[in-house]
């Protein structure tokens, strides 16, 4: 029985540092997994790690979808949350109960008081407990890990891993990552080891020769995604987009070309492993995943009103794409960035956006100030410290031909989403 609640636990993990104290390295999270697990606990070859800029998050559930509908049992770990921290722990599509994560947290932490770990590092490892630990009392055959940041000292490249997924590769992180695409791609690859398989999405010709450099020094076998096509059926509720690849063709349960692209470096994997992906690919139409172009359904909105968690120059280039799909007379942006994002490379393409209005609000969670929105206040339609103020504002604004979209963060959306209950 665990000693503290709940909420006391998430209140424990939040005053953590976000950041290790020391500078960057995979030590402490190594001595963890130690101090928690035996070295015969992990399964290399059934362990998949999944890096990149964008796309992480629903190639990972594709890949959940694909094993799910295999039979196979399969543990899950993401980030972020929006509503509750055990979303980033999921055993077979469903968050784990909040008594097993307090179960972990218990052992995990009695276990490791003298690393002073971050906060996604003891994330990491109540995850690798509850995945791997036969004290969990689950048996999980297929195990995924999405990238909290980079790679190389990324607490997931800790796990003993065999496979390997690079998504699409943009600017982010530049603070820490680095300032060319070649040093964030470098930083990306750090996930590959020894002979390592390795599915990429299609990566920028500036990289390449480093992408070459890290498959000879590792002796790793890569393989790009497939090529796929995509066509989309208007419809007065929500386009569907119909996605075919040599392995045959499904509806998509996410929206546009960004997820064609991961559902395919998905199907990709999965036939690299040596599976059938024709025998798997309708379960790729079930799919939801929340904060990313969700509709959400509101009593005291007229209008359709969508969640889309885009928070870097690439996620919003894909929004831009996704857009011309969704019929309106005139769209209402509520935006919130964090304050280490690119400002003006997320901001300027949506301003160029005829027809809409925009209003800037503070994101919960290492938001931008207003002040530091500078000269983008002159141009907004509005500006506020509470979201759901603003959020209420828009709402009464919009008209029932209208479309209400929340970006810019996901902790934004996810705030906004479970606060909703409130306006």
């Amino acid at each position: 029985m665990s000693i503290l609640t709940y909420p006391e636990i998430i209140k424990k993990i939040e005053d953590l540092e976000l950041m290790p104290e020391t500078p960057p390295s995979l030590d402490r999270i190594k001595e963890g997994l130690k101090k928690i697990l035996t070295s015969s606990s992990f399964q290399p070859h059934q362990t998949i790690v999944v890096a990149g800029t964008n796309g992480k998050g629903s190639v990972c559930v594709f890949l959940e979808a694909l094993f799910l509908s295999m039979g196979e049992s399969v543990g899950l770990f993401s980030s972020p949350h929006l509503e509750e921290t055990t979303e980033r722990i999921r055993i077979n599509g469903k968050d784990i109960e909040k008594n097993l994560f307090c179960k972990a947290y218990e052992i995990v932490n009695k276990k490791t008081k003298d690393l002073k770990l971050s906060h996604f590092e003891i994330l990491t490892l109540i995850a690798a407990w509850v995945f791997y630990s036969k004290e969990s009392d689950l048996i999980t055959q297929r195990f995924i890990f999405e990238v909290g940041l980079g790679g190389t000292w990324d607490a997931t490249n800790a796990i003993p891993h065999q496979n390997c997924v690079i998504t699409s590769l943009d600017y982010d992180h530049q603070n820490l990552l680095g300032h060319t695409l070649k040093e964030i791609a470098l930083s990306k690859f750090g996930i590959i080891g020894p002979q390592s398989i390795v599915v990429h999405s299609p990566l920028p010709k500036e990289v390449q020769s480093v992408a070459q450099e890290v498959q000879i020094s590792t002796k790793s076998y890569w393989r790009q995604s497939a090529p796929f096509s995509l066509k989309v059926i208007d419809s007065k509720s929500e386009p569907q987009f119909i996605l075919q690849t040599e392995w045959g063709k499904t509806k998509l349960g996410l929206p546009g070309l960004r997820s064609a692209q991961n559902a395919t470096t998905a199907l990709t994997l999965f036939h690299e492993l040596g599976y059938q992906p024709e025998k798997h690919i309708k379960s790729l139409s079930q799919i939801r995943w929340p904060g990313r172009m969700e509709r959400i359904l509101h009593p005291n909105c007229l209008c359709p009103l969508y969640f889309s968690g885009d928070h870097n120059p690439g996620g919003i280039k894909s929004l831009l794409e996704l857009l011309p799909y969704y019929p309106r007379n005139h769209l209402y942006i509520l935006l919130g960035i964090g304050k280490d994002k690119d400002q003006n490379g997320i901001l300027a393409p949506l301003f160029k956006l005829p027809d809409t209005s925009i209003f800037l609000t503070e994101t919960p969670f290492r938001g931008r100030s207003l002040n530091q929105y500078g000269s983008w206040l002159d141009h907004a339609s509005g500006a506020f410290l509470d979201p759901l103020k603003a959020l209420k504002t828009i709402m009464e604004l919009a008209k029932p031909c209208d479309l209400i979209l929340i970006t810019g963060s996901l902790y934004l959306v996810g705030f906004l989403r479970k606060n909703l209950k409130k306006l």
